[in-house]
Protein backbone atom coordinates (compact mmCIF):
# COMPACT_ATOMS: atom_id res chain seq x y z
CA UNK A 1 0.00 0.00 0.00
CA UNK A 2 1.24 3.51 -0.79
CA UNK A 3 2.42 5.45 2.22
CA UNK A 4 1.51 8.93 3.36
CA UNK A 5 5.22 9.68 3.00
CA UNK A 6 5.17 8.81 -0.71
CA UNK A 7 2.04 10.93 -1.19
CA UNK A 8 3.68 13.91 0.54
CA UNK A 9 6.92 13.49 -1.40
CA UNK A 10 4.97 13.22 -4.65
CA UNK A 11 3.03 16.37 -3.77
CA UNK A 12 6.27 18.25 -3.06
CA UNK A 13 7.83 17.10 -6.33
CA UNK A 14 4.73 17.80 -8.44
CA UNK A 15 4.26 21.25 -6.92
CA UNK A 16 7.88 22.21 -7.56
CA UNK A 17 7.74 20.93 -11.13
CA UNK A 18 4.41 22.59 -11.99
CA UNK A 19 5.48 25.93 -10.47
CA UNK A 20 8.75 25.79 -12.43
CA UNK A 21 6.86 24.92 -15.63
CA UNK A 22 4.50 27.89 -15.14
CA UNK A 23 7.52 30.10 -14.47
CA UNK A 24 8.92 29.22 -17.92
CA UNK A 25 5.77 30.45 -19.66
CA UNK A 26 5.00 34.00 -20.69
CA UNK A 27 4.09 36.18 -17.69
CA UNK A 28 0.65 36.86 -19.19
CA UNK A 29 -0.45 33.32 -18.24
CA UNK A 30 -0.44 34.43 -14.59
CA UNK A 31 -3.63 36.38 -15.37
CA UNK A 32 -5.44 33.44 -17.01
CA UNK A 33 -8.48 31.94 -15.29
CA UNK A 34 -11.12 29.31 -16.00
CA UNK A 35 -14.48 30.89 -15.10
CA UNK A 36 -14.03 33.31 -12.23
CA UNK A 37 -11.63 36.16 -13.11
CA UNK A 38 -10.78 36.51 -9.43
CA UNK A 39 -9.10 33.07 -9.48
CA UNK A 40 -6.17 33.70 -11.81
CA UNK A 41 -3.24 31.31 -12.17
CA UNK A 42 -1.17 33.64 -9.98
CA UNK A 43 -3.84 33.76 -7.28
CA UNK A 44 -4.15 29.97 -7.33
CA UNK A 45 -0.36 29.57 -7.03
CA UNK A 46 -0.31 31.92 -4.03
CA UNK A 47 -3.42 30.40 -2.46
CA UNK A 48 -2.03 26.87 -2.70
CA UNK A 49 1.18 27.81 -0.92
CA UNK A 50 -0.66 29.91 1.68
CA UNK A 51 -2.96 26.99 2.45
CA UNK A 52 -0.03 24.55 2.68
CA UNK A 53 1.63 27.01 5.06
CA UNK A 54 -1.44 27.01 7.30
CA UNK A 55 -1.74 23.20 7.22
CA UNK A 56 1.89 22.83 8.26
CA UNK A 57 1.38 25.36 11.07
CA UNK A 58 -1.55 23.30 12.35
CA UNK A 59 0.53 20.13 12.27
CA UNK A 60 3.33 21.91 14.16
CA UNK A 61 0.90 23.20 16.78
CA UNK A 62 1.69 26.82 15.92
CA UNK A 63 -0.71 29.75 15.91
CA UNK A 64 -2.02 30.55 12.47
CA UNK A 65 0.11 33.27 10.89
CA UNK A 66 -0.44 34.62 7.41
CA UNK A 67 2.18 33.76 4.79
CA UNK A 68 4.05 36.96 4.00
CA UNK A 69 5.24 37.52 0.44
CA UNK A 70 7.68 40.24 -0.64
CA UNK A 71 6.53 40.41 -4.29
CA UNK A 72 2.92 39.18 -4.55
CA UNK A 73 2.15 41.37 -7.57
CA UNK A 74 5.27 40.49 -9.52
CA UNK A 75 5.95 37.43 -11.69
CA UNK A 76 8.96 37.00 -9.38
CA UNK A 77 6.51 35.78 -6.75
CA UNK A 78 6.94 32.28 -8.19
CA UNK A 79 10.55 32.17 -6.94
CA UNK A 80 9.33 33.17 -3.52
CA UNK A 81 6.57 30.56 -3.62
CA UNK A 82 9.05 27.85 -4.66
CA UNK A 83 11.20 28.70 -1.63
CA UNK A 84 8.19 28.57 0.69
CA UNK A 85 7.09 25.25 -0.82
CA UNK A 86 10.54 23.79 -0.20
CA UNK A 87 10.37 24.80 3.46
CA UNK A 88 6.76 23.69 3.95
CA UNK A 89 7.20 20.35 2.20
CA UNK A 90 10.39 19.57 4.12
CA UNK A 91 8.70 20.44 7.42
CA UNK A 92 5.57 18.46 6.54
CA UNK A 93 7.56 15.25 6.09
CA UNK A 94 8.24 15.32 9.84
CA UNK A 95 4.60 14.38 10.44
CA UNK A 96 4.23 11.33 8.19
CA UNK A 97 5.31 8.94 10.95
CA UNK A 98 3.41 10.64 13.76
CA UNK A 99 0.72 8.90 15.71
CA UNK A 100 -2.61 9.76 14.14
CA UNK A 101 -3.65 11.86 17.09
CA UNK A 102 -6.18 14.63 17.25
CA UNK A 103 -4.82 18.12 16.79
CA UNK A 104 -6.76 21.19 17.87
CA UNK A 105 -6.38 24.45 16.01
CA UNK A 106 -7.93 27.80 15.27
CA UNK A 107 -9.31 28.44 11.79
CA UNK A 108 -8.69 31.63 9.85
CA UNK A 109 -12.24 32.78 10.68
CA UNK A 110 -11.56 32.34 14.41
CA UNK A 111 -13.48 29.09 14.75
CA UNK A 112 -11.97 26.00 16.33
CA UNK A 113 -11.53 22.56 14.85
CA UNK A 114 -10.13 19.19 15.81
CA UNK A 115 -8.76 16.88 13.13
CA UNK A 116 -6.57 13.83 12.92
CA UNK A 117 -2.99 14.35 11.73
CA UNK A 118 -3.83 12.12 8.74
CA UNK A 119 -6.77 14.36 7.83
CA UNK A 120 -4.60 17.49 7.73
CA UNK A 121 -1.91 15.73 5.68
CA UNK A 122 -4.57 14.33 3.33
CA UNK A 123 -6.13 17.77 2.90
CA UNK A 124 -2.70 19.20 2.14
CA UNK A 125 -2.05 16.59 -0.56
CA UNK A 126 -5.47 16.71 -2.22
CA UNK A 127 -5.89 20.48 -1.99
CA UNK A 128 -2.60 20.86 -3.83
CA UNK A 129 -3.61 18.34 -6.51
CA UNK A 130 -6.96 20.07 -7.07
CA UNK A 131 -5.25 23.39 -7.64
CA UNK A 132 -2.55 21.96 -9.91
CA UNK A 133 -5.40 20.71 -12.09
CA UNK A 134 -7.11 24.10 -11.89
CA UNK A 135 -3.92 25.85 -13.04
CA UNK A 136 -3.53 23.53 -16.01
CA UNK A 137 -7.22 23.95 -16.90
CA UNK A 138 -6.84 27.75 -16.90
CA UNK A 139 -3.83 27.47 -19.19
CA UNK A 140 -5.64 24.99 -21.45
CA UNK A 141 -8.67 27.29 -21.75
CA UNK A 142 -6.35 29.88 -23.28
CA UNK A 143 -4.65 27.40 -25.62
CA UNK A 144 -1.49 26.91 -23.53
CA UNK A 145 -0.84 23.18 -23.43
CA UNK A 146 2.79 23.10 -22.33
CA UNK A 147 2.00 21.32 -19.05
CA UNK A 148 0.60 17.79 -19.15
CA UNK A 149 -0.53 16.60 -15.71
CA UNK A 150 0.10 12.99 -16.71
CA UNK A 151 3.81 13.80 -16.52
CA UNK A 152 3.39 14.66 -12.83
CA UNK A 153 1.56 11.54 -11.64
CA UNK A 154 2.52 9.41 -8.65
CA UNK A 155 3.71 6.80 -11.16
CA UNK A 156 5.97 9.36 -12.78
CA UNK A 157 7.30 10.40 -9.40
CA UNK A 158 8.01 6.87 -8.21
CA UNK A 159 9.67 5.97 -11.54
CA UNK A 160 12.03 8.93 -11.24
CA UNK A 161 12.72 8.45 -7.53
CA UNK A 162 13.08 4.69 -7.02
Amino acid sequence: MISVEVLCKHMAWANQEIYKAVQKLDNKVLDYYIVDPEWTVKRILIHTVSAAHSYEQRLAGNELAKLELDNPDSPEVINELLNHLQRIDTDSLKYVDMEDNDIHYILSDGGERTSKVSTVLSQMVFHSAEHRAQIVAALDKHGVRDINLDEFSVWGYTAKNS
